[in-house]
């Protein structure tokens, strides 16, 4: 599966649609600090991440981090999320991309807090996981997944360990039924599947209308969110000493107002 995502990742929809939700999610951060990416598997997100600042990769996965060297020449770490190797306070932000979900996180409301500890008052932290228990499949099987979230328990997870939450919204809604009804009829009909068979290339001109689309939804989503869909995604920043923030607050030195691109 490692090797599909390293192959696919420069030139997939789902990773490029990936990258248009996080530039509206994260369009008002300006500071730029040390970035960390956990769980950074073969490096889809290390290169993007730069305009934020200096990006430190950190998985448990050796043969994953060794393809991610192949093409990124920055730090790489193995890491276990939930006891980073880092001070207290040291990133200004943390990304984490279908981490939460997997089994190795036994402990997803500790892995939360130790996202909370490294990053700086003031800092941003982005998850973006797997959506609905119902859309399960092999595929997370596969992909060692061992829970998905709805977006008011992936809420809770970072109001439990002291962020406040910035915006909140599900992504990939136009996904959402195609894939509940495609795996629906595969636990109906039984199919042997290889590990990782569902990512794979998609034909160049559907690739993308793909990107074109889910760059509209992530307009939608990153501003006034979507009510469904096959990810979730939740921003949160830790406090500054004293103060509080809503979605109209301050967001790395810009207000926040919902609308204006």
């Amino acid at each position: 599966m490692y090797e599909r995502i390293f192959r696919l990742q420069d030139v997939h929809w789902w990773y490029f649609s990936r990258m248009r939700f996080l530039d509206v999610l994260l369009r008002h951060i300006t500071k730029r600090g040390r970035v960390l990416d956990v769980g950074c598997g073969p490096g889809s997100m290390l290169h993007y991440l730069r305009k934020y600042g200096e990006v430190i990769g950190v998985d448990s996965y050796l043969p994953a981090l060794d393809m991610a060297r192949t093409h990124f020449n920055g730090q790489l770490l193995e890491g276990d999320c939930c006891s980073l190797s880092f001070p207290d306070a040291h990133f200004s932000l943390v990304l984490a991309c279908e981490v939460l979900y997997h089994r190795n996180i036994i402990d997803v409301q500790k892995a939360v807090k130790e996202f909370f500890r490294v990053l700086e008052p003031g800092g941003v932290l982005v998850v973006l996981d797997s959506a609905y228990s119902a859309c399960a499949s092999a595929h997370d099987e596969a992909a060692h997944g061992a829970r998905r979230f709805n977006k008011k328990k992936l809420v809770n997870k970072f109001q439990e360990a002291g962020f406040e939450v910035v915006h909140s919204t599900y992504a990939y809604a136009l996904l959402l039924p195609v894939v509940w009804l495609v795996r629906r009829w595969k636990a109906f009909w039984p199919v042997t599947e290889q590990p990782g068979e569902e990512l794979h290339e998609t034909w160049e001109p559907l690739n993308r209308l793909l990107i074109w689309w889910f760059t509209m939804e992530a307009r939608i989503a990153g501003r006034s969110g979507l009510p469904f869909g096959l990810s979730v995604q939740v921003l949160g920043r830790r406090p500054e000493s004293g103060t509080s923030l809503t979605e109209d607050a301050l967001l790395g030195g810009v207000q926040l107002v919902p609308g204006v691109p």
